[in-house]
């Protein structure tokens, strides 16, 4: 959890510029009328969903793990969040008609036993006739189908730290690097990079134009990557049905959206 934290806290100062991903606004919108007040926000980052959700007229409280997410919150949107780790949440006993997880929580652990501690907290503070909603981050198929090809996604796992180095790369790097890792000619993988950008989505095409940009404004991205996890869970419907099942939590659904997949527990 401290690695986790030590990567939130090194993004805060330029989280404002993709915070709006994954779990955005759009994916908000979608389950807005399956919401019931008061709301819990875990892993609520700079107040992005807690700020909407206010807006809404909904009573709603944030929870993060990151000191300087929560910081950036109270400059940024004047919002006082409360710092917790997600296994245990110095919160009363019913307290919340409606808990969702942002993406950057569940769907970041690997460990199943971690994000069983995560959810038995999560059935203590909601209430029995509440509803939790756990979302999971998404690629599109050309997104994924290009790190298949890299090796960075195999088995339901993606090796963050090195598609993270993807953008500290210029064009030909870019061009080179992905030649050397799929095994092809650079012909061949400018071919692999255009299909890629044509068929991904345009907040993909937008986040990426957007990283790119804050790495060049770090003073040392090498920190960011290195505490970043090295590898991450990446989980399709049908993985993400699979590890409730495991964890005896039942699903009542599964809403798959164009940048993220939200289960409703």
């Amino acid at each position: 959890m401290k690695q986790a934290a030590d990567f939130w806290n090194a993004l805060a100062p330029f989280h404002s510029d993709i915070e709006d991903n994954y779990f955005d606004l759009p994916s908000l919108h979608r389950i807005l009328p399956e919401l019931h007040e008061p709301v819990l926000v875990v892993g609520a980052g700079q107040g992005l969903i807690v700020g909407e959700l206010l807006k809404k007229g909904f009573k709603c409280d944030g929870v993060d793990f990151s000191l300087e997410m929560i910081r950036y919150a109270r400059v940024r949107r004047e919002l006082s969040l409360i710092q917790a780790d997600a296994r245990a949440i110095p919160l009363k006993d019913d307290a919340y008609q409606t808990i969702i997880y942002a993406t950057g929580v569940v769907d970041f652990i690997g460990d199943e036993a971690e994000i069983k501690l995560i959810m038995d907290e999560a059935a203590r503070i909601v209430r029995p006739t509440g509803n939790i909603f756990v979302a999971f981050y998404r690629a599109s198929p050309a997104v994924e189908n290009l790190l298949t090809r890299l090796g960075l996604l195999h088995n339901h796992v993606l090796l963050q730290r090195e598609a993270l180095q993807m953008n500290r790369l210029k064009a030909f790097q870019m061009l080179k690097w992905v030649a050397t890792k799929a095994g092809v000619s650079c012909l061949h993988a400018a071919l692999l990079l255009i299909r890629m950008s044509l068929f991904s989505t345009f907040r993909e095409k937008m986040t990426a134009v957007k990283m790119k940009r804050i790495f060049r404004k770090m003073k040392d991205a090498n920190a960011l990557i290195q505490s970043a996890p090295e590898k991450l869970p990446y989980r399709n419907e049908a993985e993400i049905r699979n590890l409730f099942e495991r964890l005896g939590v039942p699903v009542k659904q599964l809403t798959a959206l164009n940048s993220c997949i939200i289960a409703r527990i």
